[in-house]
């Protein structure tokens, strides 16, 4: 297997608030993303999305306990993927 970029930064993180991925916290990490130099993106066992895209972010369908990991193309982004990360363990500010 060839990897285009091995730039690639992740970190894996889960969804531990109550009600899961919903619109709110998948604005707020669209918003976070498109601060980014590169994509940033959102992947679960067998999807990859773009993080700078709410609908994508939403097609996940994450609910509590889902595993998920942010994956950055660039590593000067990688204030983006730990402030990322960090809304993922903070539970959205929802806890």
């Amino acid at each position: 297997m060839i990897l285009k970029n091995t730039n690639t930064l992740a970190r894996k993180t889960s969804v531990i608030n109550e009600l899961g991925m919903h619109a709110r916290p998948a604005s707020r990490i669209a918003q976070m993303a498109l601060d980014a130099k590169s994509d940033v993106w959102l992947c679960t066992d067998d999807t990859r999305v773009d993080a700078s895209s709410i609908i994508d972010i939403l097609t996940l369908c994450a609910v509590k306990g889902t595993d998920v990991e942010v994956k950055i193309d660039n590593p000067d982004d990688r204030a983006v993927l730990d402030q990322i990360v960090a809304f993922f363990e903070d539970g959205f500010g929802e806890l």
